[in-house]
């Protein structure tokens, strides 16, 4: 298990060092296209199927010009600023973003965290980003199954918070392909397939684990161990803040 973690570390680290060299070097000549075919599409004399095709030509761009960013954001994934978080208060947030935006009311969302949660010591933008992309994930599945139940937990164990996004889907046809880059079984256009990569890659920079399997009786779960922040780190926080 020690020599997976240390491989997928390793295949993500060389993986991000090449997207970002190609993906700044995608974007200069994508910056040409779009302004030349936007100044294109500002005449007037354009025929119908002409105004179409151009209109095709800046919508492609911009979605090339969308995963572009994807691309840099997984590269430049990095060690940010760290302090004292809060996980339940982002398991909150992550699932009621979520929540907000669902309109199918046959998919239902149960949380049962507990209310005494340690904090960890970590970074509370990345973190809520990972729990925000396992939760979209989730449901994008109930979605495609035509509904069911996300359950998302949150326990103490030892010296670990145990956080846990368990599903009704259909589960995962290769989980233990989930964490590889550009690895996706979605439709082309939906995903990039960097989505839970970056996951692995901030669960990893806070120290911890994350694993994924599907359930016996059907779904999928995603387990992320994360451990409790330590007196050290709290005297520390303590002292940048006196």
């Amino acid at each position: 298990r020690l020599q997976s973690h240390l491989v997928q570390r390793e295949k993500l680290a060389s993986l991000g060092q090449l997207v970002a060299g190609a993906a700044r070097e995608i974007d200069h000549p994508l910056t040409a296209v779009m302004e030349y075919s936007e100044k294109l599409w500002s005449k007037e004399r354009l025929t119908s199927e002409q105004d179409a095709l151009v209109r095709k030509i800046v919508n492609q761009s911009q979605r090339t010009r969308e995963l572009i960013a994807n691309l840099l954001s997984f590269a430049q994934q990095g060690s940010g600023e760290k302090t004292m978080v809060d996980l339940r208060t982002l398991l909150q947030r992550s699932v009621q973003m979520r929540g907000l935006q669902q309109h199918d009311q046959k998919i239902r969302i149960e949380t049962a965290i507990d209310p005494h949660l340690p904090p960890v010591w970590g970074d509370g933008h990345q973190l809520f980003q990972a729990f925000a992309q396992i939760v979209e994930n989730s449901l994008d599945a109930l979605e495609e199954a035509g509904g069911g139940l996300l359950q998302v937990s949150a326990r103490i164990q030892a010296d670990e918070v145990v956080v846990q996004f368990s599903d009704s889907g259909p589960g995962i046809k290769e989980p233990q392909k989930v964490f590889d880059p550009f690895y996706t079984t979605k439709p082309i256009g939906k995903g990039t397939g960097l989505g839970l990569s970056a996951v692995y890659g901030v669960v990893q920079d806070h120290r911890g684990q994350i694993t994924c399997h599907n359930k016996p009786e059907g779904g999928a779960v995603f387990v992320l161990h994360l451990p409790v922040a330590n007196q050290t780190e709290s005297h520390a926080l303590a002292a940048a803040q006196s």
